[in-house]
């Protein structure tokens, strides 16, 4: 009998959960503390990561690790672990790390990365290897969300608060910082720079209107996240989009339903 992972589809589906199951409660943290532009940021700054890996002949995912972290220290001297992320400084950095990318990918011949699947990600050539890498990095950061959960919470609501109960502010920031690079440093591949911080976003922002505590937002987040997934594969499948294109694009509408929904029933 045929491997059921030797199947594009299954393999593509498999992926799309693991990105689910992290980017529920990771794009919760993210909305909690602001910062959605950091995603974003960070996504875009990958095209940079990848063409040092490839000049360098290195695996992608290390250049893209060593800009992200580069990234994130240089936000920490310079705005610091207690302000707030400047947008303006997010935004120079974004447009600049894509630039960059792009022009350093022309001077080193992208090989046999595509432009296209590097914006826009390419879910359906998900491999077993991609699967591995994956995996191991949902165990990593569900371990790392599990055991620091409270805390996480307590600093992305209110650091003030959370220092009065005598948790390290400074250090779960830090964490949430570099799981946020991790994160996006391995599932870019199958959302694409443009597109994995509206995974991060928007089913978050669709289940906060039918949510009444953090974990009943997290709960609708997945739900949601699993729903535009699905939809946006069976309208790629039966129309022939680019998958992750027509996941946002499904998830969005899901963010129109939820919303519609929420307004019927504060009538009600």
């Amino acid at each position: 009998m045929t491997d059921w992972l030797d199947d594009f589809l299954w393999r593509a589906s498999l992926a799309g959960l693991l990105m689910v199951l992290v980017a529920a409660p990771m794009g919760c943290l993210m909305v909690w503390r602001r910062l959605s532009f950091l995603a974003d940021t960070l996504a875009h700054a990958s095209v940079l990561g990848v063409a040092i890996a490839l000049a360098l002949v290195w695996q992608p995912i290390a250049g893209v690790l060593l800009v992200l972290l580069l990234i994130m220290g240089l936000l920490l001297v310079s705005v610091g672990p207690r302000r707030p992320l400047s947008e303006d400084l997010l935004a120079i950095i974004s447009y600049t790390g894509l630039a960059g990318g792009v022009l350093l990918l022309g001077l080193v011949g992208s090989g046999n990365i595509s432009l296209e699947a590097l914006l826009f990600g390419d879910l359906l050539a998900t491999s077993r290897e991609d699967l591995l890498v994956m995996g191991g990095t949902v165990l990593v950061l569900g371990g790392l969300l599990i055991h620091h959960w409270h805390a996480l919470v307590a600093v992305s609501v209110s650091p003030e608060i959370a220092q009065a109960e005598g948790i390290p502010v400074q250090r779960m920031q830090l964490l949430l910082y570099l799981m946020i690079a991790l994160l996006i440093a391995v599932m870019m591949k199958i959302m694409g720079v443009l597109l994995i911080g509206a995974m991060l976003v928007i089913p978050v922002n669709a289940a906060r209107p039918l949510s009444r505590s953090p974990e009943q937002q997290l709960a609708g987040a997945f739900l949601l996240g699993l729903l535009a997934l699905v939809s946006g594969l069976w309208l790629s499948w039966h129309f022939d989009w680019q998958t992750g294109p027509a996941i946002v694009v499904a998830a969005a509408l899901w963010l129109l339903l939820a919303r519609l929904l929420a307004r019927v029933m504060g009538r009600q």
